[in-house]
């Protein structure tokens, strides 16, 4: 299936992007199946570290309009082999992780929590061990899990839709955009799936200009 965005992609995003069908999962725990969350299938092939998965997740919101056939003629991406097994297994490797870490009650003293506050804003963790050797992103991805239902181990999967969303990426600007209800900028896309070899190798694929491709039937998709 694919997201029909409520936005004109216009000759400038044409010009200046890769536009790709882009693989993400829609998916649930059982822990709040009422919630949904998006999940970058291309960036859980391609990551040997599992941050990047939690980081570039997304709330779903069931108000959007599916479309059987892709309605813009853009290159479609395919992944490697990922699943849901593996999606979970990599959320519940930070889990167990940063519970291990936080149950160690390592003593710091505030000195240190200003030097470090000064170097998150000067570089983010691109690792889970970078992440959880400090106390102000493990209190970060503390709320991120939380935000996305998980608070315990014994989480599964309840629910798993694949589908293909829009998307443009600018390589060289390190720019990435989703095309959902408005045309949404990611940077934590650009700071984590950009930097990834294999992101970067599909989308340098289709980096030449005039393949971006053409709508289909209307300007808006």
């Amino acid at each position: 299936m694919f997201l029909k965005p409520g936005v004109k992609i216009g000759p400038t995003d044409r010009k200046k992007l890769v536009l790709a069908w882009w693989p993400f999962s829609i998916i649930s725990f059982d822990s709040c199946p009422e919630n949904m969350f998006l999940v970058d299938l291309v960036v859980a092939s391609e990551s040997r570290d599992p941050l990047p998965i939690v980081l570039t997740m997304r709330r779903y919101r069931d108000r959007y309009r599916l479309e059987p056939s892709p309605p813009v003629n853009v290159p479609l991406i395919v992944t490697k082999g990922v699943g849901p097994s593996q999606i979970l297994g990599s959320i519940l490797k930070i889990y167990r992780d940063l519970r291990d870490r936080i149950s160690a009650r390592e003593e710091i003293d505030i000195r240190s929590l200003r030097r470090m506050a000064t170097q998150i804003r000067g570089r983010r963790p691109h690792t889970l061990e970078e992440a959880l050797a400090n106390p102000i992103t493990r209190g970060i991805l503390s709320e991120i899990l939380e935000s996305i239902c998980i608070k315990t181990d014994n989480v599964r999967i309840s629910s798993y839709i694949p589908l293909y969303i829009l998307i443009g990426a600018n390589i060289v600007k390190e720019e990435f955009y989703i095309y959902m209800e408005r045309k949404l900028r990611s940077t934590n896309h650009e700071v984590y799936a950009l930097k990834l070899e294999g992101v970067a190798a599909v989308l340098n694929k289709y980096q030449n200009p005039g393949i971006h491709g053409e709508a289909i039937g209307s300007d808006y998709i």
